[in-house]
């Protein structure tokens, strides 16, 4: 990595959605001053903007990303409360209908965020503007990379506004990050300068969604706050989720996979939850009011781009979020790995002061790896996904892990690891750990439990 000539003064964010965002939060420690550009005017209340279609779906805050995001905006999570989030006491207050069968009511062992996208992003920008060391330049998009002069290095972003008369204008940087998304165009700017592109891997399992908020009737249901019935591979493709949000509100998101789309209209969107694999979802929703129109969704590849694998890369940019690696968004993982990629950049510029490029990337690819692995690891069960194909290894993990999932549902101590993989607290190793594989050869397989176990007492 080579050195600055001097102290990095300005750094420039692609993109203000929360992976743009946080990064923000980092910089701010080590420039002068820091610009976010994004193409949206911001909402001066939580409110969903036209950049963030997916914000009109569930997003789950796992522990793993709470703790990134307190790091970074300390007492953020509690902010969230004082403004409606719920908090949900998992396993306690989650009622699972996992692929093998109902998981009994354990003690709690985390805790979930139950909010908006939008009540997330608002939160944290709101910091970000109180602190005041970072500029929001919106309505203006960033169409390409400036080149450093005399060096292998980035030296700003050439930006437009969106009125349809506008030109592009140079604006200089020392440091640049794509926080920009799945929509990135990284690969075609480095591609364009002489870098070359990324490989990339993808994995397609045909998941589509639609989602609809609704004021739910006291007691519908049943006092768990937290509804999720699982898929059945291969038979049972649809699956559904209910979960809190702020102002009493409550995010219903159905869920169907290889072609099994959840209709859009209100008559449909009641028959498909029917139709799962429990009524208890369908008959707490059947007499609520909806609050939204339904909305479909169909972007749910896992997609990555190896940047951290091209065999040229320039100093002063990074990408992160989205823009470099996407996962299926049923598994709440995105969110939690924004976070915890900003946390690892500003680890990077304590250690390396001034600079960044190919091991920073490098660094934060990692951060990306244990939910790469869970994720693509569970779509490829299902016979319709579109991806590589698993090798001996992978078929006896996976057969390992259903297994473990199936005993999670009786015995608490797997469940409770079983949790700590899945909300990233603990690596896709913990599983595998002589004392959790002995209960999990040993635990009893087969349901456990005819019907739901009855919730916490209130």
């Amino acid at each position: 990595m080579s050195q600055p000539t001097h102290p990095p003064r300005h750094a420039v964010v692609i993109g203000g959605s929360l992976a743009g965002l946080c990064a923000a939060r980092v910089l701010a420690d080590h420039v002068e001053s820091v610009t976010v550009v994004d193409r949206d005017d911001f909402p001066a209340e939580p409110a969903v903007r036209k950049g963030l279609p997916q914000a009109h779906h569930l997003h789950v805050l796992i522990p793993a990303g709470q703790k990134a995001l307190d790091l970074l905006f300390p007492d953020v999570i509690a902010g969230l409360h004082e403004h409606g989030a719920v908090p949900v006491a998992a396993p306690t207050e989650v009622l699972y209908l996992s692929p093998t069968g109902w998981r009994d009511r354990f003690p709690a062992t985390h805790r979930l965020v139950g909010a908006s996208r939008e009540l997330i992003d608002w939160a944290v920008r709101r910091r970000l503007v109180e602190d005041g060391r970072v500029r929001f330049r919106t309505g203006h998009e960033v169409v390409g990379l400036l080149p450093a002069q005399g060096a292998q290095a980035i030296g700003g972003v050439m930006v437009r506004g969106r009125a349809p008369a506008s030109m592009p204008e140079p604006l200089p940087a020392d440091l640049v990050v794509d926080a920009s998304g799945r929509a990135s165009h990284a690969s075609d700017w480095l591609d364009q300068l002489g870098y070359g592109r990324p490989k990339e891997s993808s994995v397609e399992s045909g998941l589509a969604y639609a989602s609809r908020r609704y004021s739910l009737p006291e007691g519908a249901t049943g006092g768990w706050k937290n509804i999720l019935l699982m898929p059945k591979a291969p038979d049972v493709r649809r699956g559904g989720v209910l979960f809190p949000i702020e102002n009493g509100k409550w995010m219903v998101t159905l869920g169907g996979l290889g072609g099994d789309v959840p209709p859009t209209d209100e008559r449909g969107f009641l028959e498909f939850a029917r139709d799962l694999r429990s009524p208890v979802l369908y008959e707490a929703i059947k007499n609520g009011t909806p609050d939204s129109p339904v909305h479909g969704y169909r972007r749910t590849a896992n997609h990555r781009r190896h940047y951290e694998t091209m065999s040229r890369w320039p100093d002063g940019f990074l990408v992160i979020g989205d823009a470099a690696c996407t996962f299926n968004p049923v598994y709440g993982q995105g969110m939690t790995v924004a976070a915890q990629a900003a946390v690892l950049l500003d680890e990077h510029l304590r250690a390396h002061p001034g600079t960044f490029g190919r091991a920073a990337q490098m660094a934060i690819s990692r951060c990306s790896e244990a939910p790469w692995q869970i994720a693509t690891g569970a779509d490829l069960r299902y016979p319709t996904t579109v991806g590589p194909r698993l090798g001996r290894t992978a078929q006896v993990s996976n057969w390992y892990l259903d297994r473990a999932s199936d005993v999670a549902n009786r015995d608490e101590h797997v469940a409770r690891v079983l949790a700590d993989v899945l909300y990233l607290v603990a690596p896709p190793a913990a599983l595998f750990r002589p004392g959790v594989a002995l209960r999990v050869f040993r635990g009893r397989r087969g349901p456990a439990l005819p019907a739901p176990p009855a919730p916490a007492a209130s």
